[in-house]
């Protein structure tokens, strides 16, 4: 049997571990041994492989393949649930397949749905509400949202799943703080803050999870490079988790006709101590948590209500030029070239503006993201550029490059 590369199986947290890989067109069980289960289970994200004691042996989940639910019975059980959030390893396609299937049947389900995403800051909201009424085309949200340049991973994963809320009025609400708060906490006391960062913080604080600490600890001790202190570290992450949790109790109250579905990191999710059991102290509304499988997510019967054994499976690498870019005001400059670059190749210098590629304008990083971003490796792009930022459009020069 040939099966399709992508395939689901559920673990539900509630009845014991259970597994089904869901091919197109039928169904396969798949028995998953207690041995890889232990190998899995004694993974902890940020966390080293420590040799498991018989303790932890004796109490491994097993998975018991009559007892295995499908993805489309797993999601008939969301259908009462208020908020369902479901977790994502930011660069995994599969994971953001997972997160578009749920969220077509959420809504095919109830219209009366929102879509709560970490990939936009707050203040961004009034963008995003643009977009989804049709104000302001897609490039004009992923600029005025500087989508780019705060939150950087590639937009092909996520644009299937905002299209399809564009295309459904779904409302699209930016649940992450600022860069700039995040920034200023891991720094600095609450009280140091300026006024108008202060005005952004969550009205209120949990501080009392020590495990969702530990966890925090853990990452920490893996950044060495990181210049503050733990406190600082603590603090930030924190607020990135009030803040999300807030911002979603606040839309739910305002629409209480509305349902959410939250789509975040993982570590925000798991074990529920990052967003959800803070959603949970703001509001009263039954929730969900769905994880998909990683490497580093450790096999818990207390992780999440629903954990996806998900087939990874990647996009096509977008073409490069190989030139690393730097933006000045609304000049992109050549500033150096990576190894093997086509643009340098192509006779390109350091200090060169970028100002077009094919027929487009280049004003900007997201101009030329966006430029660039269905470009495969062997395509080729008329690249229009002026020697220095202190040439005008007269000196134009154009250059064919074929991207690698």
């Amino acid at each position: 049997m040939n099966l399709p590369s992508f395939c689901y199986a559920i673990c539900h947290r509630r009845t014991g571990f259970q597994s089904l890989q869901i091919p197109a067109g039928g169904l396969l069980l798949v028995l998953v041994s207690a041995l890889a289960l232990s190998a899995c289970s004694s993974l902890h994200a940020g966390s080293r492989m420590q040799h498991p004691d018989d303790a932890s042996i004796i109490d491994l989940p097993v998975v018991k393949p009559e007892q295995t639910e499908s993805l489309s019975q797993v999601m008939q059980q969301l259908d009462d649930a208020r908020v369902v959030l479901v977790g994502e390893t930011h660069t995994r396609y599969d994971h953001h397949l997972v997160q578009l299937e749920i969220l077509k049947h959420l809504y095919q389900k109830s219209p009366n749905l929102a879509l709560g995403v970490e990939w936009f800051q707050q203040p961004f909201q009034e963008y995003l509400d643009q977009y989804i009424a049709g104000e302001i085309s897609e490039k004009e949200m992923l600029e005025k949202t500087e989508y780019f340049s705060r939150w950087r991973y590639n937009y092909r994963l996520y644009q299937p799943i905002l299209q399809y809320a564009r295309e459904n009025g779904i409302p699209v609400i930016a649940l992450n703080a600022s860069r700039e708060l995040i920034k200023a906490l891991a720094k600095s006391e609450f009280d140091d803050l300026p006024e108008d960062l202060k005005a952004q913080l969550p009205s209120s604080y949990d501080w009392s999870d020590k495990d969702y600490e530990k966890r925090i600890r853990d990452v920490f001790e893996l950044h060495p490079e990181y210049n503050g202190e733990f406190d600082n570290f603590l603090r930030s992450q924190l607020t990135w988790d009030e803040s999300m949790a807030e911002r979603a109790v606040q839309y739910l109250k305002d629409n209480p006709d509305k349902r959410m579905l939250v789509l975040a990191g993982s570590g925000h999710i798991m074990y529920g101590s990052g967003v959800p059991n803070r959603i949970q102290r703001r509001i009263d509304a039954s929730q969900f948590s769905i994880l998909v499988s990683e490497d580093h997510l450790p096999v818990s019967k207390d992780i999440a209500d629903f954990l996806v054994m998900s087939v990874e499976r990647s996009l096509e690498p977008v073409g490069l030029i190989g030139a690393i870019l730097d933006t000045q005001g609304k000049l992109l400059k050549i500033k150096g070239f990576s190894k093997n670059s086509a643009a340098k190749d192509a006779g390109l210098k350091k200090g060169a503006v970028i100002i077009g590629i094919d027929d487009e304008s280049v004003e900007s990083f997201s101009d030329f993201k966006l430029a660039i971003m269905n470009k495969r490796a062997g395509d080729s792009i008329e690249l229009h550029y002026i020697e220095n930022a202190d040439a005008g459009e007269k000196d134009r020069m154009s250059v064919n490059i074929k991207l690698r």
